[in-house]
């Protein structure tokens, strides 16, 4: 545990909260670029549109060198399931496609802009409204707001929220509420509630490791970086109860790993009734480390 202290430690120093004048924001029609000054580098966050419509976080990155995973996986959630009428199960939001764009809205420093380049000195907030669309005969079976928010007094961190309203009776299989894919070398090494480990650099085994009903997970790698992802709540994953275990990482690839808080893993089909609301909200930060 003591990684995860060090990490706390850093982050909560007055020379880790220390801003600069402003940081920078560009947009175009298909990425989103936030550049902010931060201990001597620059912090950089990008948010890209997907083929389906759709507006997702792509990666963070320091002086141009990424920290989190550049595959173009989802970090917000995804769920898989189908409508109790339905036949075949669907992956529904994240980077799966089956989600539609209602409105999408971003906001420098309280004020509502369009495509350009602005001076940010407060804030950057995203908000988005989608449909969850199962593919068979093109259902809308559940709504979400989502809002991202990024504030240059601590901008080595994104914060995000969501909440998804289920429109008619589902059976889930699996649901992921938060998630963060992260570049080996910068997080091959965790420490997950009780449960430390690594995974190999160049070398993919499929495996996954973790396993705890831990609410933050602190990832780092062998050059001075890693990263700290949580949600805020375990009511946000029902307090991991529709789960085998907890928690979990994924050897992604060969040089990628992915984090996962789930609400619904390996445990058969969950029913959700039609109305009810899964609302969650998480946070990520990146950190300096030891090397």
């Amino acid at each position: 545990m003591w990684y995860l202290l060090l990490a706390i430690l850093l982050v909560s120093s007055p020379c880790a909260n220390a801003q600069s004048d402003a940081g920078l924001f560009s947009k175009n029609n298909q990425r989103a670029y936030l550049h902010i000054p931060w201990e001597g580098k620059t912090v950089s966050w990008e948010f890209m549109l997907k083929n389906w419509g759709i507006w997702n976080i792509y990666a963070v990155s320091i002086n141009k060198e990424y920290i989190s995973g550049t595959s173009g996986t989802d970090w917000e959630y995804v769920y898989y399931g189908k409508p109790v009428n339905g036949k075949e199960l669907a992956w529904m939001g994240g980077n799966h496609g089956n989600e539609v764009l209602k409105t999408l809205d971003f906001f420098v420093d309280g004020k509502k802009i369009i495509n350009g380049t602005y001076k940010i000195h407060k804030n950057l907030t995203i908000v988005e409204t989608t449909d969850l669309v199962y593919p068979e005969g093109e259902q809308v079976v559940g709504s979400v707001i989502r809002k991202y928010v990024i504030n240059l007094e601590e901008p080595n961190r994104f914060d995000f929220s969501q909440e998804t309203t289920w429109h008619t009776d589902m059976l889930i299989d699996r649901a992921y509420m938060c998630m963060l894919p992260m570049m080996k070398k910068h997080g091959r090494h965790f420490v997950m509630g009780n449960a430390t480990g690594s995974f190999e650099d160049n070398i993919r085994t499929d495996g996954r490791k973790g396993w705890q009903k831990a609410t933050e997970t602190f990832m780092y790698g062998d050059y001075g970086w890693g990263m700290i992802a949580g949600i805020d709540s375990l009511e946000s994953v029902d307090n991991f109860k529709n789960t085998s275990a907890g928690a979990l990482i994924w050897d992604l690839s060969t040089n990628q790993i992915k984090l996962y808080y789930p609400r619904a893993y390996q445990m058969g089909l969950i029913p959700v009734k039609g109305g009810t609301v899964w609302d969650s909200s998480s946070y990520f930060l990146v950190v300096p480390t030891e090397k």
